[in-house]
């Protein structure tokens, strides 16, 4: 439970209501530490307070309310993008952009109803139309997606969210198109994910941006080909001097840092695109010199949740993980009790490992 922005979490018991049409009741068995979740704690964004967070998990369907095809005892990832399934965006496969689910996901409660957790007769918020911090969650059918039997719980966990959104930005995004080179600014669980995608589709060359060695040596292990210390200033200062005839044909930017940001739009070459994955602090504006944009005729795109519909991109995704062109057993860092998830959470903003895993008992 969060009850105030930059406070710990504590274990609390609450009330958790029966899944209604709709909607089904999960056990959680694995649940992914991002940075969004770490970001919403430290309140860089406006979420209504108390709330349970954590919106990358897996589990099993224990109960299936009315008028649900799901049966129970199915193994499911959880998607924090269902959709409303009627939209525009929902039905051209773009459900992350679906204004009903957000508004849902703002007000802390679900795209099928209020939110189904309570204590002592108040309500609290449900994080990212999910709350997968808990030993059992009650979420929309439209957010589970059958997860394989050959799939361990803790991969489709963070397919759910880091392996999505990375990967996506890569070969959904911006399609990023066989033989071009590449910068990620970002090694973290997304950024390794994102150079992954960038190789898979045919990238030769993709340069990693951190300020940690140990997560760029991460990178060059997923696949990344050079490496830079982003506090290496002479060698960023050459690459923008040199953008503007030796540029990068695109490059992909998965923190929430505005400098960073501005970084991977001053990287590309003319006609280059650059995708923003991280999610600045709210309110925050990004510096962009839009007499270079113009000029270079340079795109800028928002890239969310990695574009497509997640059931139809989490199959093309588990493809590449069986035919071994996606490491995904390798994002796993650390293993947390839930008991520990401020250690957790701790591990996350130190940036350490890429992926900490939070477990919880049958």
């Amino acid at each position: 439970m969060l009850r105030e922005f930059g406070a710990p979490q504590r274990v609390e018991e609450v009330r958790l209501r029966r899944p209604g049409p709709g909607e089904a009741l999960v056990r959680v068995t694995a649940a992914g530490v991002c940075h969004s979740d770490v970001g919403q704690a430290d309140g860089e964004w406006d979420f209504p307070l108390p709330a349970v967070l954590g919106h990358e998990g897996a589990g099993v369907v224990e109960e299936a309310g009315p008028d649900v095809a799901v049966e129970p005892g199915t193994r499911v990832l959880l998607n924090s993008a269902p959709g409303c399934g009627r939209c525009r965006h929902c039905l051209g496969g773009r459900p992350i952009l679906c204004q009903d689910s957000l508004a849902a996901m703002g007000d802390g409660r679900l795209t099928t109803g209020s939110s189904p957790i309570s204590q002592n007769g108040e309500a609290i918020s449900a994080y990212s139309l999910l709350a997968c911090f808990s030993n059992h969650t009650v979420v929309a059918e439209r957010s589970l997606i059958e997860l394989p039997e050959d799939v361990p719980d803790e991969v489709g966990a963070l397919v759910g969210c880091a392996v999505l959104t990375g990967v996506g930005a890569a070969i959904a995004s911006i399609e990023v198109p066989a033989g071009s080179r590449g910068a990620v600014v970002g090694a973290g669980g997304v950024g390794v994910n994102a150079i992954q995608g960038a190789r898979a589709r045919g990238a030769t060359g993709v340069l990693a941006i951190d300020v940690s060695e140990e997560r760029l040596q991460w990178a060059q292990r997923f696949g990344a080909t050079e490496l830079l210390d982003a506090r290496d200033e002479d060698r960023l200062a050459a690459l923008r001097n040199a953008a503007p005839r030796e540029g990068f044909d695109w490059t992909i930017v998965t923190v929430g840092d505005t400098a960073a940001m501005t970084l991977g739009i001053e990287l590309l070459r003319p006609g280059g695109t650059a995708a923003i994955v991280g999610l600045a602090p709210q309110g925050r504006p990004v510096p962009v010199d839009m007499l270079d944009l113009v000029t270079y005729e340079r795109r800028v795109v928002g890239s969310a949740y990695g574009t497509l519909s997640p059931t139809l991109l989490v199959p093309r995704i588990l493809e590449l993980y069986r035919a071994g062109a996606l490491k995904l057993d390798e994002l796993v860092a650390d293993r947390f009790a839930l008991g520990d998830i401020n250690l957790a959470f701790e591990t996350a903003r130190a940036a350490r490992g890429l992926r900490s895993i939070l477990h919880f008992d049958a």
